[in-house]
């Protein structure tokens, strides 16, 4: 009798576990919208949107930056310093999204970014990724800039903790034209 009784318990418990991410592809039309949505996030750093890159930034990048209001006031003050620093941005275009990775509750995916910039009167490329981050069964994407991951790629493990082992980083790099 008890062991009847605990195959369906097993199977309740297991149920109601949170989801957990498993390694992907997304579908097309995910990968456009993705595509889209960060294409968005670019057109309002080139505007100097600072107020939408801060809803959308993944809240661990926020924490590691001590908080809500800390990581707002930084990248507000960024984006006013690159505008009167003379950076302007010429063309900034959103590539292909990669598979997805698992991340624990979380899946993430990388997304191309090449830019063309100018900072005074030298024209810069700029080769990066923006990292796409989003709870298991969810729509709606959070980022992490890629550019900072660099040269310092177990930051994402910092941020990410949860994301599998392995995972190489696209490449990215500056060089100026």
């Amino acid at each position: 009798m008890h062991r009847r009784l605990l195959a369906p318990l097993l199977f309740l418990l297991l149920a109601t576990m949170a989801p957990t991410a498993v390694a992907g592809e997304l579908t097309p039309s995910e990968s456009a919208a993705l595509r889209q949505d960060v294409q968005g996030m670019l057109a309002a750093f080139a505007r100097g949107d600072a107020e939408l890159i801060i809803a959308r930034t993944h809240p661990s990048l926020k924490r590691l930056a001590g908080g809500d209001e800390v990581y707002a006031r930084s990248t507000r003050d960024t984006v006013k310093a690159l505008h009167e620093a003379g950076v302007t941005i010429i063309s900034d275009e959103a590539g292909v999204p990669t598979r997805t990775y698992a991340a624990g509750d979380e899946e993430v995916c990388f997304v191309p970014r090449y830019s063309l910039l100018r900072v005074r009167e030298s024209p810069i490329r700029s080769t990066s990724f923006m990292v796409a981050v989003r709870r298991v069964g969810a729509a709606q994407w959070s980022y992490l800039d890629g550019a900072g991951l660099l040269d310092n790629p177990e930051l994402l493990w910092q941020l990410l903790p949860a994301l599998e082992p392995g995972v190489t980083l696209p490449k990215g790099g500056v060089e100026t034209l």
